[in-house]
C-alpha cells in the first residue's frame, strides 16, 4: 500500500494533509515536520498539526508511547476537534500504543485491508434492470447532505462531533482525491465516497449511502465508477479499509475484495 513517495510515513502525510488542512502540503504557506508530524500554516488552516486525523508516524522524533499520546492530543486540540480519531499504520506500532491509548479513552479496532481488481470489480458492480445512479466526482463539498444523513443515525455522538465527522472529508482536496456523488434523476445526492489517486492502485475512503436509500445498489455504483477511474488510470488495484465482522466487510468481499493485510483505528469522542 505504499505511494510514490520513498517512505510510506510520508505518503500518508501528504493525505494527512489533505484531509487535516484543507490543502496538500505543497500549498501550505509554512509546512515542517516535527515530533508531532507535521506542522502546517495557511490561510484557510493559520495552525494545523496533521498526526493523520491523527496518522501517528513511525518513530517519529523518538517519542516513547505515552508522548506520542501526548502528541496527537496536542494535534487534536490545535485543530480544535472533539471527535479524536488515529490511524496506526504499523503493526509495531499498534503494539506499542495499544495499551496507552486504551488507558487515555481511546476505543482501539482492528482493521483490515481490502483490494480489488478493477475489471473484476467492474463486472462484479453490473448495474440492476431499472437500478441506475449517476455516479460522478465533484467538488469536495458535494456529498456533504449525504455524510449528515449517516451521521444523524449515530445517537452516541453530539451534534458537533457528528458535524466534524461528516466534513473531515470535504476537506481533502480536489487535486489528490476525487470526491464522488452517486445522484437519483432528479439530482438528489443518495451516496458518496472519496478516492485517493496514488501511482499504482485507488484508494477508496468514506463510502456511505443515504439512510433513505440503503440496499438499492448506492454502493454498488460507487464501487463501478471507482473501478472505471481505475481501468482508465491504469492501475492494479482498489484498496480499503473495513472492519471485518461488519456487514460491509462481507459484501466487499463478495464483490471480489479479498485480504492483504491490516491496519488499527482508534477512536474516542468528547463525552470520554
Amino acid at each position: 500500500m505504499q505511494g510514490t513517495a520513498g517512505r510510506s510515513d510520508d505518503w500518508w502525510a501528504e493525505l494527512t494533509i489533505g484531509h487535516a488542512a484543507g490543502v496538500v502540503r505543497a500549498r501550505a504557506a509554512d509546512a515542517r515536520r516535527t515530533p508531532f508530524g507535521w506542522m502546517l500554516q495557511t490561510p484557510a488552516a493559520p495552525h494545523v498539526w496533521a498526526v493523520n486525523r491523527a496518522q501517528v508516524i513511525p518513530g517519529a522524533g523518538g517519542l516513547d508511547a505515552a508522548d506520542t499520546v501526548t502528541a496527537v492530543e496536542a494535534a487534536h486540540d490545535a485543530a480544535g476537534l472533539a471527535h479524536r480519531a488515529i490511524d496506526v499504520r504499523s503493526k509495531g506500532d499498534a503494539r506499542r500504543l495499544g495499551a496507552v491509548l486504551r488507558a487515555a479513552g481511546y476505543v482501539v479496532q482492528e482493521l483490515e485491508v481490502l483490494v480489488a481488481e478493477p475489471g473484476a470489480l467492474s463486472t462484479a458492480t453490473r448495474p440492476r434492470p431499472g437500478r441506475r445512479w449517476a455516479v460522478a466526482p465533484y467538488g469536495p463539498g458535494a456529498g456533504l447532505d449525504v455524510r449528515r444523513a449517516a451521521g444523524a443515525m449515530e445517537t452516541s455522538r453530539s451534534e458537533r462531533e457528528r458535524e466534524e465527522v461528516a466534513t473531515q472529508w470535504s476537506l481533502a482536496p480536489a487535486e489528490g482525491a476525487a470526491h464522488l456523488v452517486a445522484r437519483s434523476d432528479v439530482g438528489e445526492a443518495v451516496g458518496c465516497a472519496v478516492v485517493h489517486r496514488a501511482s499504482l492502485h485507488l484508494e477508496l475512503d468514506d463510502v456511505l449511502t443515504h439512510p433513505a436509500h440503503e440496499r438499492s445498489g448506492v454502493g454498488a455504483a460507487i464501487l463501478r465508477a471507482t473501478a472505471a477511474m481505475a481501468l482508465d488510470r491504469g492501475v492494479a488495484g482498489i484498496t480499503l479499509l473495513a472492519d471485518p465482522n461488519s456487514y460491509a466487510a462481507g459484501w466487499y468481499r463478495r464483490l471480489g475484495f479479498r485480504h492483504v493485510g491490516g491496519t488499527t483505528q482508534a477512536h474516542r469522542d468528547a463525552a470520554d
